[in-house]
């Protein structure tokens, strides 16, 4: 009898552990999820522009299982200057325009507004390794191809 006790008591034990295991595993799903949900939606609200003179590219990120793809628009850069860079979970953007892009009313005083290059920094949702990075580069898209 103490010996079915005992299986009983420990297989309780066994199910006890694994329910909080799981319960932790979801719950660190969840707060990531919503991280990642607060970030979007903060890059949403941002102003794509900066009264430095530069613009914030349009981009997405999308998750494709073993890889991540990247995909920035960088519309009349100059595909010379196109400068990607990385550093543990952090991807820099750089590029100059052809010419200066100016836009009259964005200053809110009616002033006029000129650009002359492409600035972001994303936060990537894994640790880089620059060996599984794979950029392509066409007409001022580029493509970035990271490996998991």
């Amino acid at each position: 009898m103490d010996e079915e006790f005992e299986r009983l008591f420990k297989r309780i034990m066994e199910i006890e552990r694994n329910l909080r295991e799981y319960i932790e595993d979801e719950f660190r799903k969840a707060i990531r999820s919503f991280r990642e949900d607060i970030m979007y939606i903060e890059g949403m609200l941002a102003p794509m522009w900066h009264y430095e003179g530069y613009l914030r590219p349009l981009y997405s990120i999308v998750d494709r299982g073993s890889y991540y793809e990247i995909n920035i628009d960088l519309a009349k850069a100059d595909e010379q200057s196109i400068d990607i860079r990385f550093s543990n979970n952090l991807m820099y953007v750089r590029a100059r325009l052809k010419e200066d892009v100016g836009f009259s009313g964005l200053s809110g005083r009616g002033g006029k507004a000129r650009f002359h290059e492409y600035r972001e920094v994303v936060e990537l949702p894994i640790k880089i390794d620059p060996q599984k990075v794979k950029v392509i580069t066409k007409r001022g898209f580029v493509k970035i191809l990271i490996y998991k």
